[in-house]
Order: C-alpha cells, then sequence, then structure tokens
C-alpha cells in the first residue's frame, strides 16, 4: 500500500513539486522510487538532497513511496518500485499466474506491454486485485485505476498527478474509478503542449436490472413506471421502517406490483431511525408551496439507499433508484440531486470489485406537478397511491404530502383521485 505521484510540463513549480514529495510520504514511509526523464532512483527511508535536486530539476517524473504491508519483510531497495518506468498502487492477486517474484508488482511490465494506449486498456483487464498505476510511453503519460484513486490537475503546458487530493498544490479531479487515461504531450524548446487526452472506461459487471425504492407512494409509483417504460427490469423495494403509515404502504405496494407486473421484495430496515413520520407527529399546517424541513426521519434515505445497494448486490441488480425530485429538494437535503450524485459517486467503492450499481434519480429534475403530469402519460394508477402519513382508510388532505399531491394535480387541471 502506498502512492503513486508524478508530473511533466515547466508548468509545475518547484514549489508544486515540493509540495507533491512531502504529502506524499504520507502514504508510504518504508521506501521510495522514481522514473525521472528515462532513469530510475530507489532509496529506503528519506529522499537524499541528491535526488531531492534531480526530482526538482525532472520534466517528466512518475514516483512511488511504500508502505510495507504487516504480511511482508521489511523492504529493500532491489525490490522497490518502479518496475520498467510503472509505479503501481494496491495488491496485484494473479501475479503468480505470470511470474514467481516475491513482490506482485514485478509483473506488471510483463502484463502491460506493448505500452501504447489500445495495448494498455486491453492489458490492464488482465489485473485481479487492485490497482492505480502510471507509466511515460515516449510523450504520453498513461494512467489507470480500478477504485484504487488517482487525482490529477491538467493545465496547458503541465499535468501532475497523486493517489490523494491534498497530495497536491492545486483544485485537482479524480480519475474516473475503473477507466485509463492517455495524457498525450508535445516538447517545442523547453514548452511542454498537451495535445490530447483520451479516456476509456474499463468493464464491469452490469444489467439493466434495477431495485426501485417503493413506498407506495406517488414518487416512487412514477418513477417505477418510467423505469419500466424506458427497458428496465424494475423489481419494487418496500423497506419497511415502522413509519405510522406502514399497513397501509403494504396495502397499496402490493396492489400497484401486481397491476405494473412488478416483482415485488419486501426488506426490513433496522429500527435505528426516528423522526415525526415515526413517532406520529407531524406538522398539520401547511406551509404555502411547499413541505418545507418541518418533517424528518433521521438519514432515511442513506439508509434505504445503503441497504439498496448491498441487497442490489447480492442480488444481482445493476441499479438502484429512489424518488428524489425537484420540488422536495427545496425542504429535504436528501432529497437534493447533488446527494443522489455524491452517493452514486461512492458505489464504486461499495461493491466488490469489478462489480457496477448505477443509482437511477429519474425525477430529479421534476417538480410535483411535472411528476403527475408524466405519470398521467404512463397510466400510473395513482388512485392505488399512499402518499399520507396518517394510517386512515382515506388521505388525511391535511398532512404536507397530501396538500403537495393535491395541490399538484390541480395545476395540471385534474382532480386527485385519492380525494374523489
Amino acid at each position: 500500500m502506498c502512492s503513486v505521484i508524478g508530473w511533466f510540463g515547466g508548468e509545475v513549480s518547484t514549489d508544486e513539486k515540493l509540495h507533491i514529495l512531502n504529502h506524499a510520504k504520507e502514504r508510504g514511509r518504508d521506501g521510495h522510487g522514481f522514473w525521472v526523464d528515462g532513469e530510475e532512483y530507489r532509496g529506503m527511508g528519506d529522499i537524499s538532497p541528491e535526488l531531492y535536486n534531480i526530482l526538482l530539476e525532472g520534466d517528466r517524473v512518475v514516483g512511488n513511496f511504500r508502505a510495507t504491508p504487516t504480511t511482508e519483510a521489511e523492504s529493500k531497495v532491489d525490490i522497490l518500485q518502479p518496475y520498467g518506468g510503472i509505479v503501481h498502487n494496491g495488491v496485484i492477486a494473479n501475479d503468480k499466474h505470470f511470474s514467481d517474484e516475491v513482490i506482485d508488482s514485478i509483473v506488471l511490465p510483463q502484463i502491460l506491454e506493448p505500452r501504447d494506449f489500445d495495448s494498455f486498456y486491453k492489458n490492464i483487464q488482465k489485473i485481479e486485485g487492485s490497482y492505480a498505476l502510471a507509466y511515460y510511453d515516449d510523450n504520453a503519460l498513461m494512467l489507470g485505476v480500478n477504485y484504487k484513486p488517482i487525482y490529477f490537475v491538467k493545465r496547458e503546458h503541465g499535468f501532475m498527478f497523486a493517489s490523494t487530493p491534498n497530495m497536491l498544490p492545486d483544485y485537482s479531479v479524480p480519475l474516473k474509478p475503473y477507466s485509463v487515461m492517455e495524457i498525450r504531450f508535445s516538447v517545442v524548446g523547453q514548452a511542454f503542449f498537451i495535445d490530447e487526452v483520451n479516456t476509456k472506461d474499463l468493464p464491469r459487471e452490469h444489467n439493466n436490472k434495477v431495485l426501485v425504492s417503493a413506498s407506495g407512494g406517488l414518487d416512487s409509483t412514477t418513477v417505477a413506471y418510467m423505469l419500466k417504460s424506458g427497458g428496465y427490469d424494475v423489481t419494487l423495494a418496500h423497506l419497511k421502517y415502522n413509519c405510522l403509515a406502514q399497513d397501509r404502504e403494504i396495502e397499496v405496494i402490493e396492489k400497484i406490483a401486481e397491476h405494473g407486473g412488478f416483482d415485488l421484495r419486501f426488506i426490513q430496515m433496522p429500527d435505528v431511525m426516528r423522526g415525526t413520520i415515526t413517532e406520529g407527529t407531524w406538522h398539520k399546517s401547511q406551509v404555502e408551496g411547499t413541505e418545507y424541513a418541518m418533517d424528518w426521519v433521521s438519514a432515511r434515505n442513506l439508509l434505504m439507499l445503503a441497504i439498496l445497494t448491498a441487497y442490489a448486490e447480492a442480488n444481482k441488480f445493476g441499479n438502484i433508484a429512489f424518488g428524489g425530485n425537484l420540488e422536495e429538494s427545496g425542504a429535504y437535503p436528501d432529497n437534493e440531486q447533488e446527494f443522489g450524485r455524491k452517493f452514486d459517486q461512492i458505489l464504486p467503492f461499495s461493491t466488490q470489485n469489478k462489480v457496477k450499481i448505477k443509482l437511477l434519480q429519474p425525477i430529479s429534475t421534476f417538480m410535483k406537478h411535472e411528476i403527475v403530469k408524466e405519470g398521467k402519460a404512463l397510466n400510473v394508477p395513482y388512485e392505488m397511491t399512499w402518499s399520507c402519513y396518517s394510517d386512515g382508510d382515506k388521505h388525511c388532505n391535511n398532512c404536507a404530502p397530501c396538500f403537495m399531491r393535491r395541490v399538484a394535480f390541480e395545476r395540471n387541471g385534474w382532480t386527485d383521485p385519492v380525494f374523489v
């Protein structure tokens, strides 16, 4: 376990190089190795003053700071990276398939030959395990990752990268998980010019099966029918968290599943969430135009999506979905589209290697009246849905969800069938 770093071009200053080198040691203090303009250098402990000078003068650099795994013997200079100019963070699990060498990363030059981008994309898929790796191929820098991270800073005349954003002296962006990148550059005199950047996604196990968090309400039911219309193989997942209306929700979700021809799964949530909807203390008064953040259940959507992810991976669903929408994002942080985006960004680090699960948010840009309009066009059985916080025989027409759906139908010139 270690850090990988590097840079090229005159637009990376001496101070920035020092920043990278000094911070990269946080993930590897036992040894270090560098490829600098075609030459390799290795050492134990701290970088020597002589090597510092070489690095600060280097125009093209990739490097590695090594932390020796607990199960391995102490590092020695002759086993340190780079190997054939390649630096790597991670574990090559199938290294014995290629070689009997003691250190797994030593097999990388054998796996990654030839070094051009198309070959790189093809050959990196032979690696079983974890990796974030880098090397130069003439006037091109190659980067490849699965779930091990690389962050980078791209400028007109320079480029730098590192394993974590704090190692870089400027605002950085992550290389997309499970992808490869080629940065081609030319050198005119002392100036570096980035000519072309190419990226490719690496394949992962994925399918069109989607597990929809389905309460039996207006939003999630519309989501299910939208995804079915879009060609997805839809299964409804009703997550039970002991809200007061749970029995009513179970009753309607069974009818909706039958109407739409959906498979239906029931999942019991852990008894850790509390809020006005579980305690029966929701606000009866209505505020103009929105629910605001008056009624809340602690971390509900976060826990629901986490549990959906676990269930989806265990049962081979390629996607999960929920009814976060633009209207309610004004009241609830976990309905904000950015919440869903952030959750989707952690999914590559939450599932088994090479397994892809994606979060879908089909109504994240819809206001409530737009959701209703979309659903009517898809013949969503709104008369079957249940949105009310209460457990009565009919919608109370007083709580915030009742108010919002009634107004949404009126906005379209229709009467909500649950109030007929």
